[in-house]
């Protein structure tokens, strides 16, 4: 079950989707909420000229961001109080590499973080967090198109399978969702004809008809480099308003020098994706 729940919502753009997104999230769990905000303070020249220098280009840097990040949070706590969710607020003030290090720790005591996907038109602090989160928190992630608007749908959720540890980890964190959902998709890209035994698409099935599912299985051939949107245009063509999914079946320094289906997902995403590592 999904008891407590942790939203990290930017500062420095339109939170709506995201606070919809895990307002709903909370209200269908019965669950706790809590919402937070990082106001990241730049590193400045002035740090090596002075202390006194220092203090006042850091406030002076951080006065819009403060700003907003209050913003963000009085958005969502009426957001929450209008849903009648149990929630708290807060928010933090530091350095981006640290601030993002204090929000992976922070998720580790929670059954699942909301982030929302990084926009790479517009750069920003927070866009390393989800990877960050993905690998630090020991959690599963859902991660928020940044284009998503309302709340999360659970009429259809599109399984994506592929045999691994990390795939086997995220189908046991979805399990709240797939036992809300009205069907449930499994979807095997490039998997292997003659591989037998437990970790094929017709084997998870299996598994999760013991768990009173009945998934749809699909197999369906790409390019390695064009995994992530063959996934994508199969979601969309089936309608599924969630991936469950695993994240970095490689390594990083392999997922990013090949690409890899995570990072692909991290730039493409167009429904939200519960992400487990």
């Amino acid at each position: 079950m999904l008891n407590d729940i942790l939203v990290h919502i930017p500062a420095d753009r339109p939170a709506d989707g995201i606070v919809a997104c895990a307002v709903s999230v909370a209200k269908t769990f019965d669950a706790h909420l809590d919402g937070i905000v990082c106001a990241y303070q730049p590193i400045t020249p002035a740090i090596v000229v002075g202390a006194s220098a220092a203090y006042y280009a850091a406030a002076t840097q951080l006065n819009t961001d403060v700003d907003q990040a209050a913003a963000r949070l009085d958005e969502f706590e009426i957001a929450a109080r209008a849903a009648g969710v149990s929630h708290g607020a807060r928010s933090i003030c530091d350095t981006p590499v640290l601030a993002n290090d204090t929000l992976a720790e922070a998720s580790r005591l929670y059954d699942l973080s909301i982030l929302m996907q990084p926009d790479r038109t517009k750069p920003g602090h927070q866009d390393p967090l989800p990877e960050s989160v993905l690998f630090n928190s020991g959690k599963p992630m859902l991660l928020v198109p940044y284009i998503h608007t309302g709340p999360l749908q659970l009429r259809r959720v599109l399984i994506c399978w592929n045999g691994s540890r990390a795939a086997a980890r995220a189908v046991h964190d979805a399990l709240p969702f797939l036992q809300r959902a009205g069907a449930i998709d499994i979807l095997a890209v490039n998997e292997d004809e003659e591989v037998v035994g437990q970790s094929t698409a017709e084997a998870l099935r299996d598994h999760l008809l013991h768990h009173d599912f009945a998934p749809d299985v699909h197999h369906l051939t790409a390019a390695p480099f064009n995994i992530h949107n063959t996934i994508l245009s199969f979601a969309g063509d089936c309608g599924a308003d969630m991936l469950v999914m695993g994240g970095y079946g490689h390594s990083r320094l392999r997922e990013f020098i090949l690409g890899g289906v995570t990072r692909g997902m991290f730039k493409s995403l167009t429904v939200p994706a519960l992400i487990s590592h």
